[in-house]
């Protein structure tokens, strides 16, 4: 899923009042797990609440006709693990509404858990909160005044040095796309008493991937288009940093999906090498 990058990275660095907005109890611990199999498992967020509960949040960007099984598999794979049961949600941030099934309701087997529209919450919790991942995921909660909401994030934003700055800044443009948002977020940050440091940001060419995204969307309304437009900007990101791309790095671009060339532009902003942005 597109955005799965950006919001995974931001769980993460524990935005603590988001997960205890969802489970009504702070984390006292974070849990990684993988589970090797022939494709790898891994569910997104696995933590230990500080009443004891284990607490399993699996995110959905677009709606998915098998994500009962996909919560029942985690629901087995922790329980296992673990030797307890987890408590389970489903967290869905796509752009439209859905209806997502929360069960599984079989002859021989009965299995729910908790499915959460982020915009069934107010951001304001969010928006005052402590940590800017949190300050970052609140643009996709409830927003009763997107513009005033945007330019709170925008000042929190400022206030962080600048390679965070301009990572912050890269994440708030890519979650906006989910909420409609990028042009507000753009418009806004041009008009900031604090600015974003312009040198940095024109490095990334996040402007530019704005208005290219809108341009061909408007134009064409295809999604071959803003694939095109994606790459040949990080094409031109890439040689700018590390010169001519040798053909092998070409056909990596070419063959790539959208979620990857999210992770490498995100990996652009302190690599020391193509190497380092284009590694497995």
């Amino acid at each position: 899923m597109h955005y799965d990058a950006t919001f995974k990275e931001l769980l993460h660095n524990a935005p603590r009042r988001l997960l205890e907005l969802l489970t009504g109890s702070q984390p006292r611990e974070l849990l990684t797990i993988e589970y090797p199999a022939v494709r790898v498992r891994r569910p997104d967020l696995v933590s230990r609440l500080a009443d004891g509960r284990l607490h399993h949040l699996e995110l959905f960007s677009e709606p998915d006709p098998h994500t009962h099984w996909r919560m029942l598999e985690y629901y087995f794979l922790l329980g296992r693990h673990f030797k307890e049961e987890p408590f389970q949600q489903a967290l869905y941030v796509g752009r439209e509404r859905a209806v997502l099934t929360d069960r599984i309701e079989h002859q021989t087997l009965r299995f729910r858990y908790q499915v959460i529209d982020m915009r069934d919450f107010d951001a304001a919790d969010l928006l005052e909160s402590a940590s800017l991942e949190d300050n970052l995921l609140a643009i996709l909660y409830r927003l009763e005044d997107p513009r005033q909401a945007v330019r709170q994030i925008l000042s929190r934003i400022g206030l962080v040095p600048g390679k965070a700055r301009a990572d912050a800044m890269t994440k708030l443009l890519i979650l906006s796309r989910l909420r409609g948002l990028p042009d507000l977020v753009a418009k806004e940050e041009r008009q900031m008493p604090i600015r974003i440091d312009s040198d940095i940001l024109d490095d990334l060419l996040i402007r530019d991937l704005v208005r290219q995204k809108e341009t061909a969307a408007e134009a064409r309304g295809e999604a071959r288009g803003e694939a095109r437009s994606e790459i040949s900007l990080l094409r031109r990101q890439l040689e700018r940093r590390f010169g001519p791309l040798p053909q092998s790095a070409l056909e990596r671009l070419e063959a790539s999906n959208p979620a990857t060339r999210e992770t490498w532009a995100l990996r652009l902003l302190d690599a020391g090498s193509l190497e380092d942005v284009l590694q497995s």
